[in-house]
């Protein structure tokens, strides 16, 4: 369309031109004639080239900000010494409840005003595993259900390669393994079975018994009866206290009220007497 008007213009210069030569003398006719070109080169034609380059594709080079080399480096291992944990929980589960259940065991540390690292082998660095060692006086809790003719789950065939096949120093590692399995099957907690003979092997020490909950009987059951025993074993080998910051602990009181005026309700649910001693 810009060629178009400027064509016009063109033209009507021209004919401008053979009105000016009769009118005025040729020198003038040169000067008007240069002054009128660059008046149409500034207005249109070198305008339209600048609005149509504000316009043009801008090819701009993207650089990552961090390669996957570099997310590597930060393992759970500098988290936990970075964050202060000492505790990791990692869990193999195909159906969630192992997940579940390390979840629980994770929970249980607030009541010692602790933080555990909760980790699904599948999304870290499994060789990761074998630096567990740098951290200062580390416990290792495994949450492993079996699966079909006693395999790992997918999220932890990984896991279950490298330490199997990898010859690790756990020396100064304390641990616990909990198993889920079912009696039905022949090869009954097998995972639970190998990752608590195979920590051992490698040198950590088993801080509590292997536990083995078996899910044709009473799953539920196994495992808080394994870990009534569990938290106070670790608590006494570690030198921890409960916290009295603890709120997430409910508290519980049995009592036998002879008068029935009496108020029932005397605080907060979990924590008993909370409005009888009130701070200031």
């Amino acid at each position: 369309m810009r060629y178009l008007i400027s064509i016009g213009i063109f033209v009507g210069l021209i004919v401008m031109i053979e009105w000016l030569t009769v009118q005025v003398d040729t020198l003038d006719v040169v000067v008007i004639f240069f002054v009128l070109v660059a008046t149409v080169y500034f207005f249109f034609l070198n305008r339209s080239n600048k609005s149509a380059s504000l316009y043009a594709p801008q090819i701009v080079a993207i650089t990552p900000s961090t390669t996957r080399s570099e997310s590597r480096n930060a393992s759970f291992i500098t988290r936990m010494q970075t964050e202060g944990r000492q505790v990791l929980i990692m869990y193999g589960s195909q159906t969630g409840t192992a997940e579940e259940l390390a979840g629980r065991l994770s929970k249980d540390l607030q009541k010692y005003g602790k933080k555990a690292l909760l980790i699904d082998p599948e999304e870290v660095d499994v060789e990761d595993f074998g630096h567990i060692s740098k951290v200062n006086d580390a416990l290792v809790v495994l949450c492993m259900a079996s699966y079909g003719e006693g395999e790992p789950t997918d999220n932890a065939q990984q896991f279950h390669e490298y330490v199997a096949n990898t010859d690790i120093d756990l020396s100064g590692v304390r641990y616990a393994v909990f198993g889920l399995g079912n009696k039905t099957y022949e090869h009954y907690n097998a995972m639970g079975k190998f990752f608590d003979r195979r920590l051992d092997e490698l040198g950590a020490k088993r801080i509590y018994e292997l536990g083995l909950g078996d899910d044709d009987g009473n799953l539920e059951e196994d495992f808080m009866r394994w870990r009534e025993g569990f938290w106070p074993t670790v608590a006494q080998s570690y030198g921890w206290q409960i916290s009295d910051e603890a709120g997430s602990e409910r508290q519980y009181r049995f009592e036998v009220i002879e008068d029935p005026s009496t108020t029932l309700f005397t605080g907060e649910y979990g924590r008993l007497g909370a409005f009888e001693k009130q701070r200031p």
